[in-house]
């Protein structure tokens, strides 16, 4: 079976709690990213860059992906993958200007030019470490 076959019959497998605790992870995962990044109007945080729908798809997408790993329980617990996978995600919706460790080291015009067109490759990049992860810790739970 491929990996793709074992990952799918893997979701299949999964109980209607652990998708319910998944959907609470991931629309709480949803509300609190998308406000810390300001991709939309709010009173905490103000974006300096503009929101497109890949914004918004990359955020919905590790919102997921987040909140199904956090509500499957294996014994094996791949944590440093899918953080990796969380902060490279979080950057492809990140507001570019807005991260200051980004902005220190680079300067505005610097992340404008040559960071800020591959945000969302970036973005996807994460995402697909976080399927893995998650491919993964289906796998364990499946005991191959």
């Amino acid at each position: 079976m491929t990996a793709l076959a074992q990952t799918v019959h893997g979701l299949a497998r999964v109980r209607a709690g652990e998708w319910l605790l998944a959907l609470a992870w991931a629309v709480g995962l949803f509300a609190a990213l998308g406000t810390l990044t300001a991709l939309w109007d709010n009173p905490l945080f103000i974006r300096m860059t503009p929101v497109g729908p890949p914004d918004y798809l990359i955020l919905a997408a590790e919102a997921g992906l987040l909140g199904l790993f956090v509500s499957l329980r294996t014994p094996a617990c791949p944590i440093k993958g899918a953080a990796f996978g969380g902060v490279l995600g979080f950057q492809g919706f990140a507001c570019s200007i807005c991260n200051k460790l980004l902005l220190l080291a680079f300067g505005s015009g610097a992340l404008l030019q040559w960071y800020d067109p591959y945000r969302y490759w970036i973005g996807l990049a994460g995402i697909a470490v976080l399927w893995l992860v998650v491919s993964l810790r289906l796998r364990a739970r499946a005991g191959g």
